[in-house]
């Protein structure tokens, strides 16, 4: 194995100053020569020229930047102080703010104060006259609604009270053929005008009243105390006179019951008249004319018959032509026959009703067929029964 010895490093010779700056070849005067310190791997020096010009650009360059640095900074210093201010003036600001609020809410607490210690010494005569005042408004208000519902009581009684009186006239209005109920009706609403010119109040607290007024009507919508009074004061007269009225026409109605309850207005049986009343030929023939004192009604053999009204019966049995017959006298003088009966249901002695069964339809004595023969006579002389048939017997 060979080794071979190397050389020794050769270091580059140290020029010398002079040889490493040309002076020759650059002006002094526009240049600025820079010197770099040589490497030891190469062991070279280098120069650089800058232009003079070049560096003082940049010396202002960086004087400017520095400048505007140094200017930014100063502001930023500026606006520090400002922000510290302000961060003060905003706290001195909130105290004074939160001074004012507690101040203002302790005033308003003492005002409070003030003002319950005000009402507080209120005088007790105060207290009790403002109470003394509610009560008598709420006694007022009671009055009112007490007035209020007496009115309508009222009312209730009159529209009750007419209504009956209306039903009793319009009752005893259908049988005025029926005597004396015509000149006791017409008595008695000759009574009931006298009587309400002479009970009906013309004046009213002071103000005149007009009788013909509708007397359940107020004269506003919202009626004042005065004249709810007022219409209470003619609202009872008015219920006073109906009240009056309606005894009058209860006693009227209990003068003329018995003639309602006895006087023959039943038909006696449904059916047509096949005789009329008064003269006509003979039924049997043979020529001649006789005197017809009823009306005959026929109907099957069996047809229950009714008692016109109500009355005693004063006879029951066979009489001649007649057949069976049952007479009823009603009273006043008046008399019915039923005649040509099958079968008489009524005995003598006997209080019957309007409407009762006395009979039953049939053909006995002088007779052309099964019929009802019906006569009405007052004081023994027979009298058209048609002016008596007023309506026919409910059943059911």
């Amino acid at each position: 194995m060979f080794f071979r010895r190397s050389k020794p490093e050769q270091r580059p010779a140290v020029k010398k100053v002079s040889e490493l700056v040309n002076t020759k070849s650059h002006n002094p005067k526009k240049y600025i020569s820079l010197m770099l310190v040589p490497s030891y791997s190469t062991g070279k020096t280098r120069s650089l020229r800058i232009p003079r010009v070049v560096l003082y650009g940049f010396v202002a360059v960086f004087f400017i930047i520095f400048t505007v640095i140094g200017g930014f900074y100063l502001r930023s210093m500026y606006f520090q102080r400002i922000y510290r201010n302000l961060n003060t003036t905003l706290d001195e600001t909130q105290g004074a703010f939160d001074a004012f609020r507690e101040e203002t809410e302790q005033v308003q607490s003492e005002l409070i104060d003030a003002t319950v210690q005000m009402y507080e010494q209120l005088s007790e005569e105060q207290m009790r006259a403002q109470l003394e005042m509610y009560r008598q408004e709420r006694r007022h208000q009671d009055t009112l609604g007490n007035v209020w519902d007496l009115i309508d009581e009222i009312e209730e009684q009159i529209r009750d009270l007419e209504t009956d009186m209306q039903e009793m006239v319009t009752g005893l209005s259908s049988r005025r053929v029926i005597p004396p109920i015509a000149s006791r009706l017409t008595e008695m609403e000759a009574a009931h005008n006298a009587l309400r010119e002479s009970l009906l109040p013309q004046q009213v607290l002071g103000a005149e009243f007009d009788p013909g007024i509708e007397l359940l009507s107020m004269t506003s919508p919202v009626p004042t105390e005065c004249e709810l009074l007022s219409r209470l004061i003619v609202l009872q007269a008015e219920l006073e006179i109906q009240r009056v009225l309606l005894r009058d026409i209860e006693t009227v109605r209990e003068a003329i019951e018995p003639y309602l309850l006895n006087y023959p207005t039943v038909w006696p049986v449904r059916g047509q008249i096949s005789s009329a009343f008064g003269w006509r030929r003979n039924p049997f023939g043979g020529g001649g004319s006789e005197h017809h004192n009823g009306i005959d009604i026929p109907a099957r053999a069996g047809t229950p018959i009714r008692a016109a009204g109500g009355g005693t019966v004063i006879f029951s049995g066979w009489q001649g032509g007649y057949g069976n017959v049952v007479v009823i006298d009603h009273g006043g003088g008046l008399t019915t026959k039923y005649a040509h009966n099958t079968r008489n249901d009524a005995r003598e002695g006997a209080r019957v009703e309007r409407g009762q069964i006395i009979a039953f339809v049939g053909s006995t004595g002088r007779s052309t067929g099964p019929h009802l023969h019906y006569e009405v006579r007052r004081n023994g002389s027979p009298i058209n029964p048609v002016s008596f048939l007023l309506e026919h017997h409910q059943t059911g």
